[in-house]
């Protein structure tokens, strides 16, 4: 409980942090002067394409040099994030150029928060996949708090505050929670030669939740292109964003236990892709305060789906023992670069005046079509797969023969040998569950974990399996596996 604790303050902190400070309108504090909106848009399109880049790079250094180091860091984003404040300072009180400090304050910022979430998902994964869901829940309800208190003060003394005092106060509390997990988690240990096998099984696993979450943040990344020049917009989106946000964690807070054990979050990824979908093509057929709702939902939305990813990407790090860093950086990345995309078209639209109900309508309905052919193309896939396995159940020689990993060939071997080991020795539902994660070579508490039953449950699994297969070790277990007839 005490760790959990110190890493859901320490992520609250960083939500925090970069909803006030990247996200929240640090430009208050720069005298743009004439060319305030030209240097605030190309300030926004840095930012966001550099935070995506900065998660796509992390990924990639994770894949080729998976330990630890200092790029990984809560020191290293703090100092991102405090070299931008120098050039807001060297801005007003040296006379530096708007656009140097801008272009600056967009890249080192981006960058910072990008390096910063990677460092977090490290400690995350760290966690049993519940406690990193209560974590990350409780941290948004938390940032959301210190938004809300901050906003006591006058704008430009929330900026300072957040540089002065907010930035180093949450790298502390991230390097407290880093120093509460092991460097490398013995489940994210993967073996060299299966790494990439074990990436395309994450990327299978993954590719239809990342759909559905990158469209949402393509919308809103249309959407939110039209607060880049008006700061009060901006403030009222992130304002209302923040207090649905709070609501929403507690609801999920309230909610997760029966939200993990008996819902996929894959399946709550297809039901916020329609919702998305209704509100984009709602959007033009209004305006004022129903427009305004409209944009907000969207906004919480993204921020619920947000926090669910994190999840998901420490799930999935987990089942592929894959770096956390590198399925968050590339899954993550995708997302934040289709929110980019969206916020560029969403630029050209304004410009050329064509922003209406006929444009996004063109835009919602070539997703939606995107999306729905996706979702069939993989009941195809998963077609195929079954008629793989029958095949490679006929004859061994199948399965060496086809085009499938080595990996994929192993995990069909198993459920192949688990299934007719149920079939010889009668195996209940449950125990079968077991068996398959023992012949994976998972332990009691990971098995615990993944089936949502406490150790002595497991263990009570395993010794009637024991009992009625007459072995004696989880060793003997796999030693039968190895003979059983198929």
């Amino acid at each position: 409980m005490k760790q959990l604790s110190i890493v859901a303050v320490a992520y609250g902190l960083f939500l925090a942090c970069t909803s006030i400070v990247l996200w929240g309108g640090y430009a208050v504090l720069i005298d743009a002067g004439a060319d305030a909106f030209q240097l605030r848009t190309a300030e926004y399109f840095m930012r966001n394409a550099a935070f995506p880049v900065a998660l796509f790079g992390s990924a990639l250094i994770a894949y080729s040099r998976p330990k630890q180091g200092p790029w990984r860091s809560p020191l290293t984003a703090l100092a991102l994030f405090e070299a931008g404040a120098l050039f807001i300072v060297a801005q007003r009180l040296f006379g530096l150029d708007a656009s140097i400090a801008y272009g600056a304050c967009a890249l080192l910022l981006g960058c910072g928060s990008g390096l910063g979430f990677c460092c977090l998902q490290d400690i995350i994964a760290s966690l049993k996949v519940y406690e990193a869901g209560l974590a990350v829940f409780a941290a948004a309800g938390i940032s959301c708090a210190v938004y809300i208190a901050m906003e006591l003060l006058p704008r430009t003394a929330m900026m300072i505050f957040g540089f002065a005092a907010l930035i180093p106060a949450t790298a502390a509390a991230m390097a407290a929670a880093q120093r509460t997990v092991p460097c490398v988690h013995p489940a994210f240990d993967t073996i060299p030669s299966q790494q990439i096998d074990r990436c395309r099984q994450a990327a299978a696993e993954s590719w239809p939740s990342l759909l559905c979450i990158a469209f949402t943040s393509f919308a809103v990344g249309i959407i939110r292109v039209d607060a880049i020049d008006n700061t009060g917009l901006v403030q009222d989106y992130a304002d209302g964003s923040m207090v649905g946000l709070l609501a929403a964690a507690i609801v999920l807070l309230a909610t997760w236990k029966t939200i993990y054990e008996r819902i996929k979050l894959s399946r709550l990824y297809q039901v916020v892709f329609p919702l998305t979908a209704t509100i984009f093509l709602l959007l033009p057929l209004f305006d004022g305060q129903f427009r305004h709702l409209l944009v907000l939902v969207a906004f919480v939305v993204f921020s619920i789906v947000s926090s669910l990813m994190v999840v998901s990407c420490a799930r999935v790090a987990r089942n592929q023992c894959l770096q956390p860093v590198l399925v968050y950086g590339m899954f993550a990345g995708t997302v934040y670069a289709a929110q980019e995309v969206g916020s560029l078209l969403g630029f050209m639209l304004n410009t050329t005046g064509t922003t209406g109900f006929a444009s996004l309508s063109v835009v919602a309905l070539i997703a939606i079509y995107a999306m729905s052919l996706a979702m069939n193309t993989r009941r195809g896939g998963r077609g195929a797969a079954e008629s793989s396995t029958a095949t490679a159940t006929t004859s061994k020689t199948a399965i060496a023969e086809s085009a499938i990993s080595p990996a994929e060939a192993l995990d069909i071997r198993l459920s192949q040998q688990c299934d007719a080991l149920v079939a010889q020795y009668g195996l209940s539902a449950r125990e079968t569950d077991v068996l398959r994660l023992l012949a994976r070579g998972r332990d009691v508490p990971y098995i615990a974990e993944e089936l949502v039953i406490s150790k002595n449950t497991v263990r009570t699994h395993m010794r009637n399996i024991f009992q009625k297969t007459g072995v004696h070790s989880r060793q003997e277990v796999i030693d039968l596996l190895e003979t059983v007839e198929q």
